[in-house]
């Protein structure tokens, strides 16, 4: 990148607030690499997974913290804010990133943002993507709001890795249909020595191939293929099942929802020579950049990894040290060559 002929308001814009964006933010501060942080405005932030997460027991020492994810970046901003020498390179943006403009021959970017209802920009050198994903919801009765409640305290999970463990001697059951329900179900049996598993396709045509069929056949799943048309239970108690369109009733007290992902790739999607996925999310080099030179993705908008905690921060290293080398080779070049 030949970048001394502009003028750049930062080195570095992070945009994203999760864990992986704030351990991309904190390497880059670390680095001494000017950086901001756009962690989003009030509907980007209640949109993003981290801020729904209220436990994790999978990542060492967050097994008792509260909202851990919000709670370790709120406890990283202020630190970084409070420290003498590390604090001129940071700057954090309450605000959302509208457009990204490249600047043309690997020169940055322009980002467009809006912060506070006004419409601002800035040019920076590097953009690292940190802005996530969602879990698709079960619509029941015209609206997602329904599995809310047993979501937020646990009776229903998303995460097969981060929270299978939770399931242990529990009836379950898993919303999903394909073969990826099968998979998921058969993980669960055999990891968590669960006797059956029943598949809620609600609506939704199975769709297993032949192979899963037969998988299915041979752990005893059940197979329940109408909708679901009512959550029972007391989320403050525990789950008891769903009541089907059929009038069919399924008991369980917990279940696992694997209906896809929404990817928060719109910033990225729409620019020349982006590529994504199948699934859309975006494909990266082993540095975690993207196809546009100049911009990486970490986190669970990558294509191929395991959207853990643990991972999208060795993610968010590996592009913050690679942004960080580009940076140093360019001013050791310029000084060997005058």
């Amino acid at each position: 990148m030949n970048q001394t002929e502009l003028k750049y308001d930062k080195d570095i814009a992070v945009i994203g607030g999760g864990a992986a964006g704030i351990m991309a933010y904190l390497r880059a501060v670390l680095n001494c690499d000017d950086t901001v942080l756009f962690q989003g405005d009030a509907n980007t932030k209640r949109r993003g997974r981290a801020t729904w997460v209220h436990e994790v027991d999978n990542v060492p020492g967050m097994h008792d913290i509260k909202k851990p994810i919000l709670a370790t970046s709120k406890s990283t901003l202020n630190w970084v804010k409070n420290h003498g020498t590390l604090n001129a390179y940071s700057t954090v943006v309450n605000g959302k990133v509208d457009r990204i403009e490249p600047l043309g021959d690997n020169q940055g970017f322009r980002l467009f943002y809006t912060e506070k209802k006004q419409e601002l920009s800035m040019c920076v050198k590097a953009v690292v993507l940190a802005t996530g994903i969602m879990d698709i919801q079960p619509v029941i009765g015209g609206e997602i709001e329904p599995i809310f409640p047993y979501a937020n305290v646990g009776h229903v999970l998303y995460c097969l890795r981060c929270d299978g463990h939770q399931t242990v001697g529990d009836e379950l059951s898993i919303i999903s249909s394909g073969d990826k329900a099968v998979h998921i179900a058969a993980l669960l049996q055999e990891r968590y020595n669960h006797p059956q598993v029943k598949i809620l396709t609600h609506g939704a045509d199975p769709g297993f191939s032949s192979e899963m069929q037969a998988l299915a056949d041979a752990y005893h799943m059940q197979v329940f293929t109408s909708e679901i048309v009512e959550i029972l239970g007391d989320p403050k108690v525990a789950l008891e099942g769903f009541k089907l369109a059929n009038g069919d009733v399924v008991s369980t007290n917990k279940s696992f929802i694997a209906l896809g992902s929404i990817i928060y790739n719109d910033l990225f999607k729409d620019l020349p020579g982006a590529v994504l996925d199948e699934g859309g999310r975006v494909v990266t080099n082993a540095d975690y950049e993207t196809s546009i030179p100049g911009i990486f993705a970490i986190g669970d908008l990558v294509a191929g990894t395991k959207m853990q905690i643990y991972t999208a921060w060795e993610e968010a290293v590996i592009a913050a040290e690679a942004i960080n080398r580009r940076f140093r080779m360019e001013k050791r070049h310029a000084l060997l060559s005058s």
